[in-house]
């Protein structure tokens, strides 16, 4: 039973549902369009107003020095994580930024510069910039340290450039698109994705699938011609042709950003009548102001929103960070800063969490490599992995690097095999030897499949000690 368990670790870990989203820009010298599908587990949220001439400081991470800026432009978002934190949106001037998950994500957290997280940098360039160039020239001028997410972004402007920005190896890596040219990302790299416009060899034909829906979204694009064809109509038939009705992730919101226009039109799964909002009809310079997602009952949103409150706020942030496994302390105390705005050298989250970043040296070509991390024994018993930390494949010379952000202090458990004959499990010899490399996060020397356990791979973790290389046994 112990041998069934452990095969069932690590293709159970391995072969966890991905994060989906996609994202397209449409454009032909007139029109610029940029369409998103959120897909997600949890589906409350709000669209926020966001004034202008507000100071802000960031929320504090760690012991560095939170960016501080005071906002020129107003803007509309999307959010689940309280005010300054949104997935996506749009300012007055028509800069439009929106995120998607991409694993391969490493942003550059030691580096020497002011920081802000990986969800306050949108409402940042919302904030300050009205083109892509703004944001690009400015780019280096402060660091991501992420509280969870591992994502990459797409932006536009009403000048037709758009442009893709993704953190490979902790630098940003901008791709850019030209007027009339026109741009799609789901949740790999860019340079990995445009291998797949025309060759699908391999890659399951379903929309779970990040690949497939980035090539379906390629070819779409190719087949369109005349003026009509870009649309707020012809946008939301391209989101629904690659959306995931169902699941437990699905396609919660899709979304049109119209920058010629200003306006903002989106539906969500519960409530599919399509809403719609024009930045040129709002008023910026009032008070926060905001509307739930879901519901059908207001359709033109430009005088219907709400004077937001710290309540609502931390209700929302509450639901949506307990969602996502983090502590009641965190959601209170963000809640607070995102209105209070202070700025603090430190937070219930620079002491009590912490970003994993494991090395795993790989001295042979060709080999299978399976590599595991849980957070407790309940998972480590239901095979359940955190977030980020499971890695499957063949191994080429060199360093593999897994970056695990948002960890609370406390016990893990880590398992890496070299998987010489590909069975899913450590072999053992008569003696209770392992003839295969191993590695955990503990000393300990398991002599049977019945001594792997949280306990036996398992150490305690906090920021002094979350940066290592694993020791192959």
């Amino acid at each position: 039973m112990k041998e069934y368990f452990w095969t069932l670790l690590f293709l159970t870990a391995l072969t966890q549902p991905v994060y989906p989203c996609s994202s397209f820009v449409l454009k032909n010298g007139k029109t610029v369009l940029l369409g998103k599908n959120f897909d997600w587990t949890f589906d409350q949220g709000y669209i926020i107003k966001n004034s202008r001439t507000t100071t802000k400081n960031a929320y504090c991470t760690h012991s560095g020095t939170p960016a501080s800026w005071t906002s020129k432009y107003g803007s509309i978002t999307f959010n689940q994580n309280g005010k300054e934190m949104p997935y996506g949106g749009m300012n007055e001037k028509g800069l439009v930024v929106e995120m998607l998950w991409l694993e391969d994500t490493r942003f550059n957290i030691s580096d020497n510069k002011n920081y802000l997280n990986e969800l306050e940098w949108i409402q940042y360039q919302l904030d300050n910039f009205q083109a892509v160039d703004e944001v690009v020239a400015n780019i280096e001028n402060l660091k991501i340290y992420p509280i969870k997410g591992k994502i990459h972004y797409i932006l536009a402007d009403t000048n037709g450039k758009s442009v893709i920005i993704e953190y490979l190896d902790g630098k940003p890596k901008i791709y850019e698109k030209e007027a009339n040219s026109c741009q799609a990302i789901t949740n790999k790299s860019v340079v990995f994705s445009e291998k797949y416009i025309d060759n699908l060899q391999g890659i399951p034909k379903k929309n779970t699938s990040e690949i497939y829906r980035y090539h379906q979204l390629e070819n779409q694009i190719k087949k369109l011609k005349g003026q009509n064809d870009f649309s707020e109509k012809t946008a939301f038939q391209m989101l629904k042709s690659i959306s995931i009705p169902n699941g437990v992730f699905k396609t919660v919101w899709s979304i049109v950003y119209n920058l010629e226009s200003k306006t903002i039109s989106f539906l969500s799964h519960s409530h599919k009548k399509t809403k719609q909002i024009n930045l040129s009809n709002i008023d910026f310079e009032q008070g926060l102001s905001y509307f739930n997602i879901n519901q059908d009952s207001e359709v033109v949103l430009d005088t219907k929103l709400n004077p937001f409150a710290e309540q609502t706020n931390f209700e929302m942030v509450s639901a949506s960070f307990t969602h996502l496994g983090f502590d009641m302390d965190i959601s209170k105390e963000l809640s607070e800063h995102q209105f209070n705005q202070k700025l603090t050298t430190q937070s219930y989250f620079s002491q009590n969490y912490f970003h994993f970043d494991i090395s795993i040296p790989m001295l042979e070509a060709g080999k299978r490599l399976m590599f595991v991390v849980m957070d407790s024994e309940n998972n480590f018993n239901r095979r359940v992995a955190v977030t980020g930390g499971y890695l499957f494949g063949t191994t080429s010379i060199g360093t593999a690097i897994r970056h695990i952000y948002g960890l609370k202090n406390g016990s893990y458990a880590m398992i890496s095999l070299i998987d010489e004959n590909k069975n899913s499990k450590l072999d053992f010899d008569i003696d209770g030897v392992p003839v295969e490399r191993y590695a955990t996060f503990s000393d300990y020397k398991p002599k049977s499949m019945a001594e792997i356990s949280f306990k036996n791979t398992s150490n305690y973790f906090t920021i002094d000690n979350s940066k290592l290389t694993i020791e192959w046994r």
